[in-house]
This record gives structure tokens, C-alpha cells and sequence, in this order.
């Protein structure tokens, strides 16, 4: 069977579509990866067709070589994913004729967006799931909302939901015991480590993480780690970073970073399904985190985490302290943390996926 992938971008393909490829080529399929930004490892061809204003004047031209694409690979399933980036690919499969055609939506993102941006990503919505023959979404939260963008659309989730379920060897508390992440960035044992992770965007509650930090936990002892943000991204959002504030950059040890911490801020305005939550939660990392979908369909308050009402800074800044003072009789949250992140195991997921795509043939 051939398969054809669309993803954006090859970055973020590497970590929740390259999985699914090379399960689909074990499995005996051919299956490729169209990307429109950075080339991954699985990924031959580069086409710019993601509806971005650099892309605009170039649309027309993206979409002939989409239907060329189509046309020579003669694809069995053509899976578009993410909201902004399917129209063309699912358009042009609709156009040229593929049979089946999958809209895997990675998250809605209108939830997060008001005015007329909010009313064009629902338009979108509508447009993907009205060219595809099946839906897939990675939530059951994302199911409701897909649902309220339409009655007639009907999307699934694979087993429990995710892109492609979480690497639960590699975020593993216990594969980091002997960790010096600490040390070598100069964090005290008891200081209070508490980790954002993600683009350095409003919308991903970045500036608001921030300000947890500038309005409240001003002590040396609190330690805010940013991984994905630089010096430059804070300096955007204030005259001058904190002294308990650490950028890091883009990283490649997040999970030895989330085993070493003792929390993970989450003030993101709309997710899908949040790996980041379940990253931490399978490294015994304690999650405080927006009360929106995508995040409240892993996180039940008070049981395995912690959920913040309206997004309230002080909220986030009482939560932290209480993770901070708790931090030795908090076993029985992370281990239930630990048994959820469990659910959405990457093994588990594949064999889920594969037999998905075997009920489609």
C-alpha cells in the first residue's frame, strides 16, 4: 500500500510523523513525507504549500506540484495533518482522485484566537473535514470541539489519543537516577525547579509564565527553565530577564531536564493534545497547567496534577509553592501522573495505528 504523509515542518515531523512512517515501513507499505519547511529524515520532497504569508503568491504553483506529486506516487491514502496546512493536500487528493483521504488534525486552534481569525480557522475546519473520508483528532476534547464547528463532522481518536502515543522508555524518570543536569547548570538540590517548554508565543503562555515569575516567585530559590526560548525571546516581553529565570534554548534532553525538576508550568491558551504534559508527567515532573481542552482530557485536578482556573497568575504562583513545600509526599500524584502518560505508550499506539490502517484496506 502507498501512503503519502503532508506535514509543515520537518522539525516537528521528526518527533510525531517520522513514527508513524517508519511503522508503516516496517509493516511492508511505501510511505513517504511531503514537507513545506526543513526536510526531515524520512522526507524527500519540499513543497511550500502552507497557507503562511510567505507561501501566499506562491499557492497556485504549490498546488500543481501537489497534483503532479499525486500523479506519479498514485498514493492509496494521502494523510494531511495539522488545521492550516491541510486545504491544499486534501484538495488536491480530492481533485486527483485518492480514494482515501485522512485529515489528522493535531489540535484546533481556533479556541485560542477571537474576531475574524477565529472565524477563518473555523471555515478551515469545515473545509478539511468536508474533503476527507475519515477524521482522526487526538483527543477526545478535540472531538467536542470538531463537533461544534459542525454536526456532520465525525472524528476519531487512535486507542487513547495523541499524534503518535509517547516514547515512555526514553521519558523515564528511573533512566536519569544519576543525573547532573542540576549541577552543571548551578541549581541547588532544594531549589524549586519549574519548567515551560514550547515557542516563546502569548498564545502558548509564554509572556504569562513570565510574569509568574516577575510578580510573584521573585525568590533566588525558585528557578523558572525555558526550553525553546533564548535570552532574546524573554527580552521581548520585559525590559530585563530575571536572575531566577534560565534560557536554554532549544534543547535535545528534555526528558533528563524533566526528570531533574520538580515542576512543569503549562499556561498555554488552546492545545491539542499536550505531549508536553505528558512528557513531564512520565518523568514524575508535577504539572500545573491552564484548565482548557487538549490539557483537562490528561489532567484531573488534585489527582495527578494540578489545573488552574481562568489562567490566574496567582493561582500558578500558590500551585508552585504547594509543589514546592509538598515536594517529598507528592509520590501518590506522580504515580498516578506516571500510570497516565502509560496509556498513551508508544507501542501501544502503533499497534492501534497499524490496525487502523488495515481496517481502511
Amino acid at each position: 500500500m502507498k501512503i503519502l504523509h503532508f506535514h509543515p515542518d520537518g522539525r516537528m515531523a521528526a518527533l510525531f510523523i517520522v513514527p508513524l512512517v517508519e511503522a508503516e515501513r516496517k509493516r511492508g507499505h511505501t510511505s513517504e513525507l511531503v514537507t513545506s519547511i526543513r526536510k526531515s529524515k524520512t522526507s524527500a520532497v519540499e513543497i511550500a504549500y502552507d497557507l503562511s504569508l510567505r507561501n501566499l503568491l506562491f499557492l497556485p504553483f504549490a498546488f500543481f506540484q501537489i497534483c503532479a506529486l499525486i500523479k506519479a506516487r498514485k498514493p492509496d491514502i494521502l494523510i494531511s495533518h495539522n488545521t492550516k496546512s491541510s486545504p491544499l493536500p486534501l484538495l488536491a487528493g480530492w481533485l486527483m482522485g485518492v480514494k482515501v483521504r485522512i485529515y489528522f488534525n493535531h489540535g484546533v486552534p481556533y479556541v485560542g484566537y477571537a474576531g475574524l481569525m477565529r472565524k477563518v480557522l473555523r471555515l478551515f475546519e469545515r473545509f478539511n473535514c468536508a474533503l476527507a473520508t475519515t477524521i482522526l483528532t487526538v483527543s477526545s476534547d478535540m472531538i467536542r470541539l470538531l463537533k461544534d464547528v459542525s454536526s456532520n463532522i465525525q472524528p476519531t481518536t487512535i486507542l487513547n489519543g495523541s499524534a503518535c502515543g509517547l516514547d515512555t522508555e526514553i521519558y523515564n524518570k528511573e533512566r536519569y537516577q544519576a543525573s547532573t543536569w542540576r549541577q552543571e547548570n548551578h541549581i541547588a538540590q532544594d531549589d524549586i525547579v519549574v519548567v515551560f517548554v514550547g515557542r516563546p508565543e502569548r498564545r502558548k503562555g509564554f509572556e504569562h509564565a513570565l510574569h509568574v515569575w516577575t510578580d510573584y516567585l521573585t525568590e533566588s530559590k525558585y528557578k523558572l527553565v525555558l526550553c525553546g526560548a533564548e535570552l532574546s525571546d524573554v527580552l521581548r516581553f520585559m525590559p530585563q530577564v530575571p536572575s531566577n529565570v534560565i534560557c536554554l534554548g532549544f534543547v535535545k534532553n528534555i526528558p533528563e531536564i524533566l526528570s531533574s525538576a520538580n515542576a512543569l508550568i503549562m499556561p498555554s491558551l488552546h492545545e491539542g493534545l499536550s505531549y508536553a504534559v505528558l512528557e513531564a508527567m512520565a518523568c514524575g515532573c508535577v504539572v500545573v497547567a491552564n484548565d482548557i481542552e487538549g490539557i483537562r482530557s490528561l489532567v484531573s485536578d488534585g489527582e495527578n496534577g494540578y489545573l488552574v482556573k481562568n489562567n490566574l497568575l496567582a493561582t500558578y504562583a500558590d500551585l508552585i509553592r504547594t509543589v514546592g513545600a509538598e515536594q517529598n509526599n507528592a509520590s501518590g500524584m506522580k504515580d498516578k501522573a506516571i500510570s497516565t502518560a502509560a496509556m498513551f505508550s508508544r507501542k501501544l499506539f502503533i499497534s492501534a495505528y497499524l490496525s487502523f490502517l488495515d481496517d481502511l484496506i
